[in-house]
Order: structure tokens, then C-alpha cells, then sequence
């Protein structure tokens, strides 16, 4: 009986290892107002990512919704926000559209013509999950008078 709780536990330990999850976030205004990636690997032999997206409203919402699974390699998910004030999600050629007030998502069944405003996006940077902010454009320079 002894060996078979020890080749259980081998095969339990065998099967989560190289698992792993992680996350990382976009505060809109501070922790109770943000959206949250979180990815996880629950075998080490799948080649994707579960993902899902926490969209944070407190006190009034906090709700996990579950994203379509997303390759490991190369992966990218580029966060807009709407003129409307929703956030929009595109992860590879699916687009999402979150309601962070009152914490709702769905994907949208076609890409959105006008995705809005790039914020930044969900990438793997050492090896972790994080949010890294878009470049803000430079304005023009003012052109300088003609000399005559």
C-alpha cells in the first residue's frame, strides 16, 4: 500500500510540473478599478495558455470571465480603450469588449472597425506576464518662421 501512495504522489508531481500561471493588470484607478490577465497552464504537455480576464469595480463588481485558450509562443494581447470608454481586447484575431463598470465581456463576432486608443499590451517579458504601457506619440514640432 505504501509504494502506491508514493507512485501516486511521483505521478501527481510528474504532471504539474512545468505548469505554471501567472497574471498582470491595468489599473483604470487604482486596484479597485483595473482588468486583470491571468494565464495558467494546467499540463505540462499543452502548448497553450488558459486565459481569463478579471474585470474589477469595487465595491460594486469583480467577475472572472474565462477567454478562449491562447498559443505560448509569441503571445500578445493589446488593450484599447473605446471613445465609448469601454476597453477593448484583441488576443491574436479574436476581439473582446469589456464593460469594467459593470464588469461584463464578450467577444465580438467580427473585429471592431475603430479598436480606439492603444493603452498598452499583455506580453511575456522575462519569462512573466505584464502589461506594458504604449508609447505616447510625440507632438509635431512647431515649424519655425521662413527666413527671408
Amino acid at each position: 500500500m505504501k509504494w502506491q501512495s508514493a507512485v501516486a504522489a511521483t505521478a501527481a508531481a510528474l504532471s504539474l510540473a512545468g505548469c505554471g500561471q501567472d497574471a498582470a493588470y491595468y489599473l483604470i484607478d487604482g486596484p479597485d478599478y483595473s482588468l486583470t490577465l491571468m494565464r495558467e497552464q494546467t499540463y505540462f504537455w499543452r502548448s497553450e495558455w488558459d486565459l481569463a480576464l478579471m474585470t474589477t469595480h469595487l465595491p460594486e463588481c469583480m467577475r472572472r470571465h474565462t477567454l478562449k485558450p491562447a498559443p505560448m509562443e509569441g503571445f500578445k494581447a493589446e488593450l484599447y480603450r473605446s471613445l465609448e470608454g469601454a476597453y477593448i481586447l484583441r488576443q491574436g484575431d479574436r476581439w473582446y469588449v469589456a464593460d469594467a463598470q459593470k464588469c461584463r465581456l464578450q467577444q465580438y463576432p467580427t473585429p471592431p472597425a475603430e479598436p480606439g486608443d492603444l493603452l498598452g499590451s499583455f506580453e511575456i517579458r522575462q519569462q512573466r506576464l505584464q502589461f506594458i504601457a504604449a508609447a505616447r506619440p510625440v507632438a509635431p514640432a512647431a515649424s519655425a518662421p521662413a527666413r527671408n
